[in-house]
């Protein structure tokens, strides 16, 4: 621990100097008085004395102490203090008839210790101390005697107890005044980590200026540019493509947004951006005759600049530069830059990012309500010509028109299944378009469950295959008829087409929620496609997609009618093989004799 640096050591030696001065002047004041009751020879020695120990108060009185202190001269200044106070003493008891008195002589050695001198300086005024009493004592009863013996031996005890505790003393005020210096050290970090902290939530109001890069962009630069009392604020940011550094409008300058126009600087130009970009080293320019070629600090007429680079996870995205500062930037500055570059990188990186999604996003809607479009009025167009199609394919299957030829029957018979199954094909595509486009109509009616689903099963291929299970005491549910039946034919179609023979519906109620579950217990869904059986064109079984048919749009369809429903649908393994798809509608079914 250095003496400079050692403020609380320094404190408590000067107010014990200043105490000493205090006793000394009233010591003083005490030997003048004695000196002026003697007579003769011996009151002109004691006169001259006095006049003596004045000026050497005097001087002491001036020194500045807390300066003085400092150094090593202040130990030796107090040592001679005390020696010549001891002298002073000793002359008193050597003219004093009575036997001398150890207080007056461990005053000084108290007061030595108090002033927490150098151990050497003390081992001097203990040592003058000590001769100093053993000649008042010699000089009243005595150098070699039993009394005086007595007296040096606790003399010298209470020296070296007064030793002891001054080195105690000593050592527990440097621990003090480590621990002081602690205190301040940790004081000032704090201090600026409240400036750091009060610059980052400058920042985070500037984030929350808004979404848009013209509205946060001003207020971010201007908050940083007012951290360190410039006037002008900009930010370039890094195009990949073109490997320039490009202006950001709008910037900000004194206080004001103003709007900016295209500025690029190429990064193989000379300039303090360019360089900052490059290094990632905070610059700055405070001299005019250092700009060189700076056209952006000639466009702004700036005389004083101060660049930062924007980085990202190390990598450079831009710089951002301050400039206009009416005194000299500072090293103090640039750390202040570089303190809310990295939050300021963040915002406008994400900000950037974002804005470029949103453009991407509301481009992608376009194209996707385009698309809707297409589909929807290519289906309807589709949908016309096929009708007439249909129809005429089936009165050519009437009786009284079927051909003779067994060839030409077979051939109606294929053409009027495959236009049937374009027709159910155009059909998914136009509510699959509706779905997308959120304009799917949804007519709720009460539906006998029990009855729907017997209904429905009874007109299917293969219908009589299915089992069905409905559990006591459900009755009519709230629903859509035309979705519900959709969604229930798909997925019984999908059951019987690859599930084989066993395949069960089952109707439950669980957690106020009607639950149909169409069971089967055929190959089951691969499961790599698990988390993918819902979405558009998936082939759940892709060779037996191209003999069965099917374009993957029925459990997608199936998805969107439920969820329109305002339900909910799931797909699990079938225990012991198969799939189960349960279709969840809301609200508690009615009983029967509801």
């Amino acid at each position: 621990m250095s003496r400079s640096d050692d403020r609380l050591m320094i404190d408590y030696r000067v107010r014990v100097i200043h105490t000493g001065l205090v006793v000394s002047w009233m010591a003083f004041a005490v030997f003048t008085i004695w000196s002026l009751s003697l007579t003769g020879p011996d009151r002109e020695v004691a006169l001259l004395s006095a006049g003596a120990f004045g000026v050497a108060m005097a001087i002491l009185t001036f020194i500045p102490w807390r300066d003085t202190i400092q150094s090593t001269i202040a130990d030796w200044l107090i040592t001679v203090w005390c020696i010549s106070v001891l002298i002073g003493q000793l002359v008193i008891e050597l003219r004093a008839v009575s036997i001398p008195t150890a207080v007056g002589f461990l005053v000084v050695p108290f007061f030595a210790a108090a002033t927490a001198v150098q151990l050497s300086s003390l081992l001097v005024v203990n040592i003058a101390a000590i001769c100093s009493y053993w000649a008042a004592l010699g000089a009243s009863g005595g150098y070699v005697s039993s009394r005086t013996s007595t007296a040096m031996l606790a003399f010298v005890g209470v020296i070296v107890f007064v030793t002891l505790i001054s080195i105690r003393i000593r050592v527990q005020i440097e621990e003090s005044s480590s621990r002081y210096s602690e205190l301040a050290s940790r004081e000032s970090d704090l201090a600026e980590k409240e400036r750091e902290l009060t610059r980052l939530y400058d920042v985070s109001l500037a984030i929350g200026a808004g979404t848009k890069l013209t509205d946060v962009l001003p207020e971010l630069v201007g908050r940083v540019a007012d951290s360190v009392g410039a006037r002008v604020g900009l930010v370039m940011l890094y195009d990949p493509a073109s490997e320039t550094l490009q202006l950001m409008s709008p910037i900000w300058v004194a206080g004001s947004i103003v709007p900016a126009d295209e500025f690029v600087v190429a990064l193989n130009e000379p300039g303090l951006p360019q360089r900052v970009f490059m290094s990632g080293k905070t610059g700055m320019i405070n001299d005019p005759m250092d700009r060189g070629q700076e056209r952006l600090a000639d466009e702004l007429q700036a005389e004083r600049l101060a660049v930062v680079s924007l980085r990202v996870e190390d990598r450079s995205i831009g710089v951002l530069m301050v400039g206009d500062k009416e005194t000299p930037f500072t090293d103090e500055d640039l750390e202040t830059l570089e303190g809310v570059a990295a939050p300021a990188s963040l915002v406008l990186n994400q900000i950037t990012r974002y804005e470029a999604a949103r453009d991407m996003g509301e481009r992608m809607a376009e194209l996707a309500q385009m698309k809707t479009d297409f589909v929807s009025v290519v289906s309807h167009e589709l949908r016309t010509p096929l009708t007439s199609i249909i129809g005429a394919l089936s009165t050519l299957q009437r009786p009284e028109l079927v051909p003779e030829d067994p060839r030409a029957r077979q051939l109606i018979d294929m053409a009027s299944k495959q236009s049937n199954r374009l027709r159910t094909l155009i059909e998914d595509l136009l509510v699959m378009s509706r779905i997308e486009a959120a304009s799917l109509p949804v007519r709720p009616g009460t539906i006998d469950v029990a009855v729907f689903l017997d209904d429905l099963i009874t007109v299917l291929p293969g219908g009589d295959r299915v089992r069905l299970e409905v559990a006591p005491g459900i009755g009519s549910i709230v629903a859509d008829p035309d979705h519900l039946a959709r969604t229930m034919t798909n997925l019984v179609e999908n059951a019987l087409k690859y599930g084989g023979n066993d395949v069960m519906v089952s109707v439950t109620e669980v957690g106020g929620e009607t639950r149909l579950r169409v069971i089967d217990h055929g190959p089951g869904i691969p499961y790599e496609k698990h988390d993918v059986v819902f979405e558009r064109f998936t082939q759940l079984q892709p060779n037996e997609t191209r003999s069965k048919g099917g374009a993957g749009l029925g459990l997608s369809i199936v998805k969107g009618l439920v969820e329109a429903m305002g339900g909910r649908v799931w797909f699990e393994p079938t225990v012991g093989g198969g799939a189960t798809f349960t279709v969840a509608i809301p609200g508690r079914s009615t009983g029967r004799g509801a």
